[in-house]
């Protein structure tokens, strides 16, 4: 692993330790007494701007490297617009907190960006799956594809209907109660795409391609998880999860730009397989 993405998983986990500290030890004096409670929500709320945008300039870096007509260039674009949709939200939410102090703003103008935001990244998700079509690589045939699909919704449902439930008994306005479960529902349209990805990548196992699939589908799973805490956190008024949601975030965002410098750090080396890199 070169020296940069070495140092990029550092800087992700630095706020996520600090904050699984809180998780673990909510009333150490760290948190409790060293720190006020206005500082302790900079430190969540910088990473969820700062790693959105890195992203962002990494995604259009490697969009742009492509030439025109390749069926990676508009997957990245997608991906990017997407990330930028993400980094829209947390501004805005961010500036609520600069001028208000409240960093709990929702529903917000910011919503309508990370919904806009997440559907681009589903987008570009299943663009990056017909760029590993039209590059010939295997992803079985349609009976293989349904039946992964089926699969993976079973398995969801399985999941979201009992975690979920409460948040729709839960009373609470009709727009905040859709957004409560608007947002594991693009979780899940993002998902399904991004499994079957890792389900091609893992042909490559061992190789450089494999790893930027994967940083970009554990994204997914972790702001997928920060979702849900955050359904709870605002539908049932559980505050005591607001440092996991942090966690969430930040280690999902992390996950999403690690997995763009990866492509970036590919394209600048040309050390793989020309196919490979029009597919990745």
């Amino acid at each position: 692993m070169k020296r940069s993405l070495l140092s990029f998983w550092i800087v992700v986990t630095v706020p996520v330790a600090f904050f699984l500290g809180q998780a673990l030890f909510p009333e150490a004096a760290l948190y409790t007494r060293s720190l006020p409670k206005v500082a302790i929500d900079w430190i969540g709320a910088v990473p969820k701007i700062v790693f959105p945008a890195l992203t962002v300039l990494w995604g259009f870096e490697v969009a742009r490297s492509f030439e025109p007509g390749n069926p990676a260039r508009p997957a990245w674009l997608l991906w990017s617009f997407g990330l930028l949709g993400f980094f829209s939200g947390q501004v805005t939410l961010t500036s609520y907190f600069a001028f208000t102090g409240n960093g709990s703003v929702f529903p917000s103008i910011a919503d309508l960006f990370f919904v806009l935001g997440s559907l681009a990244v589903a987008a570009a998700l299943f663009a990056f799956l017909l760029a590993y079509r039209k590059a010939g690589f295997p992803t079985g045939s349609v009976r293989e594809r349904w039946l992964f699909g089926l699969a993976a919704t079973a398995l969801a449902a399985a999941i979201f209907v009992p975690v979920l439930r409460p948040v729709v008994e839960a009373p609470a306005p009709p727009l905040e109660k859709l957004l409560n479960l608007a947002y594991p529902a693009l979780d899940f349209l993002m998902l399904l795409p991004a499994l079957g990805l890792l389900r091609v990548s893992l042909r490559f196992w061992g190789g450089r391609v494999w790893p930027s699939w994967f940083a970009l589908v554990t994204g997914i799973l972790f702001t997928c998880a920060g979702d849900i805490l955050f359904a709870y956190f605002s539908g049932l008024g559980q505050t005591q999860l607001e440092a996991l949601i942090d966690i969430a975030y930040i280690a999902g965002y992390g996950c999403f730009a690690a997995g763009a410098l990866y492509q970036r750090e590919l394209l600048l080396g040309r050390s793989v397989e020309p196919a490979l890199l029009a597919s990745a």
